[in-house]
């Protein structure tokens, strides 16, 4: 029923995010999008500070009338104000769907590319996450993963000769800046799923913090990734005024990337005896780093296709970015559940497993096998950040394949129409 009903929601949730950048695009010029990802940066750093705050009040509670349920409840009230805020903001927004769009849905959406796609991710997702419960040797691992490839393999088939409206159009990889922006965002998203989730559960491991306490000292990470989007918008802004073209954005992906990845392979030097200062600011570096990516990589992206694609290749974006963030939270997983299996010997007498209750571990007498067990704990953490940070490696070395996407047509267009005259222009007056 949980699993349904998450399922249920993120369609819901998964629409809510592609709509709001396609909306955007739509009714914003490309030279103010910068101003409005700014905006919508402030946003979301309210909602990245609120969210780990909220999670670990609900999950950490233990009396009956707050409870982990309330992170499910707290969407009630949050979906009812967002959708009176769209009834009355958007009453004038026109779009122009066509007239026939439930039957062109219908009978143009690559419904089995998705179902493809969704079958062979799910299938390498399952089977990373059970690996180390099967065993990385195990018949249903190794036929997961292989048949999650092969279904994959078959949907790229699928979709060069399909008729319908393709789940990746053809064009989008004819553009090697498209291609690379769908390699970088799904590293990019990977990588921040992971070390976000293994960060929270590094605090609660070698520093005993509560969920709640936990989220408090997630605030340098989150605060940095989301207040550096904001600083970006506005370099970005700049860079567009004075050259009008897109390569501030490409600065900005290559800087983020390089950040990141600093960021994360300073964590690699965090373990269970740090000092706090370090467990502050190496995390502030790797957050900023990742918040710098959040915006810029789609504003290339929709630079690099027609007015009339942007909508099915925004769709293909954030299907790619979804799914890295769902397939790096599974292999961070396998990787720590395999590097805590490798290292925990019968002689300790307890059992590390996903579902513990890492906070307790400070409790674990006598202290010399408490020291033991947080060192394993922690060093399998870390091993989830060696992982990321060539990850984030590789994908700063392919941000130098970004090309610059010219502005200039978008504003010419919005003057030709203000000075159209019925009358030609004499040539000496051009002149």
């Amino acid at each position: 029923m949980l699993i349904a009903s998450r399922a249920l929601a993120g369609i819901g949730g998964g629409g809510i995010v592609s709509c709001v950048w396609v909306i955007t695009a739509e009714i914003v010029e490309m030279r103010q999008r910068a101003k409005w990802s700014q905006a919508l940066s402030i946003t979301w750093s309210c909602s990245a500070v609120a969210g780990p705050l909220l999670g670990g009040l609900f999950s950490g509670s233990r009396t009956s009338s707050v409870n982990w349920r309330w992170c499910f409840y707290l969407n009630l009230p949050l979906c009812l104000i967002g959708f009176l805020i769209l009834v009355g903001a958007l009453r004038d927004v026109r779009l122009d769907p066509p007239a026939d769009a439930s039957y062109a849905l219908v009978q143009r959406f690559d419904f089995g590319g998705l179902l493809l796609f969704m079958g062979g991710t799910c299938c390498i997702v399952v089977g990373f996450s059970f690996a180390s419960t099967n065993g990385w040797k195990s018949p249903i691992t190794i036929v997961l993963i292989i048949l999650g490839l092969l279904i994959l393999g078959c949907g790229s088939v699928y979709e060069a000769h399909t008729t319908r409206d393709s789940l990746f159009p053809p064009t989008m990889f004819k553009n090697i800046t498209a291609v690379t922006i769908l390699v970088i965002v799904f590293l990019h998203n990977a990588a921040f799923n992971a070390g976000t989730f293994y960060l929270a559960l590094f605090y609660q491991a070698a520093d005993g913090y509560s969920p709640l306490e936990a989220g408090i000292q997630m605030l340098p990470y989150s605060l940095g990734a989301s207040l550096a989007s904001l600083p970006t918008a506005w370099f970005i802004s700049w860079w567009q005024k004075r050259r009008r073209d897109t390569g501030g954005q490409n600065l900005v992906v290559s800087f983020g990337f390089l950040i990141s990845a600093l960021g994360f392979a300073l964590l690699n030097l965090l373990s269970e005896d740090s000092r706090m200062v370090f467990q502050d600011v190496f995390p502030l570096l790797a957050g900023i780093g990742m918040g710098i990516l959040f915006h810029p990589p789609y504003q290339v992206f929709g630079r690099a296709f027609k007015s009339s694609e942007l909508a099915t290749c925004t769709s293909a974006f954030f299907l790619v970015r979804f799914t890295g963030a769902t397939v790096g939270l599974a292999v961070a997983g396998a990787v720590f559940d395999a590097r805590m299996a490798s290292q925990i010997t019968s002689n300790l007498g307890i059992n590390l497993d996903s579902s513990i209750d890492f906070s307790t571990l400070k409790y674990i007498q006598p202290l010399s096998l408490r020291a033991e067990v947080l060192h394993i704990v922690s060093t399998s953490i870390q091993t989830v950040w060696v992982v990321c940070t060539p990850l984030l490696g590789v994908a700063f070395l392919m941000s130098f394949l970004l090309q610059k996407f010219t502005i200039e047509d978008e504003e010419v267009s919005l003057d030709n129409k203000a000075t159209t005259t019925d009358e030609k222009i004499p040539a000496e007056e051009n002149v």
